[in-house]
């Protein structure tokens, strides 16, 4: 029986941890804050964590917080966004 919950736990684990690669594989550099000369720094957001407009899906962004967290802080910590690919939102009142 504990094999069998330690298998589960692993697989779990697996797939967590798999499915944010597969995001963040397809994520891009986001406008985190704007200054009076335009972009002041950067975000790493994957794939599907930020809609068109740039704001932040909680749906998403609450069950990879760990995760997320630790790519933004270590792996993904460009705030010049020029290591990787960037992408702009759409004003939401040019979007529809």
């Amino acid at each position: 029986m504990k094999r069998k919950h330690t298998i589960l736990c692993l697989s779990f684990v697996a797939v967590y941890l798999g499915s944010y690669l597969a995001l963040s594989l397809g994520g891009a550099y986001m406008p985190a804050a704007y200054g009076t000369n335009g972009i002041k720094w950067w975000a790493w957001t994957p794939r599907g964590f930020a809609d068109q407009t740039g704001r932040l899906r909680a749906g998403l962004v609450i069950p990879f917080f760990p995760l997320y967290w630790i790519d933004s802080r270590y792996w993904h910590s460009d705030w010049t966004g020029l290591r990787g690919p960037q992408r702009m939102p759409v004003p939401p009142n040019l979007g529809r």
